[in-house]
């Protein structure tokens, strides 16, 4: 079962603020993107129950712009959260969990050591890899915004990244 794109964010903040390094919105939606591709490669089920679209600047979540736009291209300094309906008297935000599940947190951890000291623009550009996910969408659909890029496309683009690791 897929995990809310914000709990995803959560883990891969959580690491930001234990590390002390600066994550912005841009960073977060990439490290995100990858996450995802390599778990869908690794186990062929989404990470995140959220999709992503072929926005003009590379792939992007909505609920997860919205979510931490007011950051602009600075750092985020507040967890991901939620209207919780948890307290019987009151709405109130609560923080969003990360995924418990061994695989995904698995996936986290390897894409945060791996790529936690690229820059938003160096993993934008991985994002946007000749012939990629993103890319292919862009040029099914010239002109659109807001398409959804096929788990399947971001699926194959990750499985030599996996398969690659797997023989390592």
């Amino acid at each position: 079962m897929p995990f809310p794109i914000k709990g995803v964010a959560n883990a891969f903040l959580r690491r930001s603020f234990d590390d002390d390094i600066s994550v912005s919105p841009m960073k977060l939606q990439k490290l995100i993107f990858l996450a995802h591709g390599y778990y869908l490669a690794a186990t062929g089920k989404p990470l995140v129950e959220e999709s992503f679209e072929a926005w003009p600047y590379g792939p992007v979540s909505e609920p997860l712009y919205q979510e931490f736009k007011s950051f602009g291209g600075e750092k985020i300094k507040e967890f991901a959260s939620e209207l919780s309906f948890d307290n019987e008297k009151e709405l109130e935000y609560a923080t969003v969990p990360p995924p418990n599940e061994e695989a995904a947190r698995k996936v986290i951890s390897f894409v945060w050591k791996k790529y936690h000291s690229w820059s938003a623009r160096a993993l934008s550009d991985l994002s946007h890899k000749e012939g990629w996910a993103w890319e292919r969408t862009r040029e099914e659909n010239p002109g659109s915004r807001s398409i959804e890029i096929p788990n399947d496309y971001i699926k194959s683009d990750f499985l030599p990244l996996v398969s690659k690791k797997a023989e390592a």
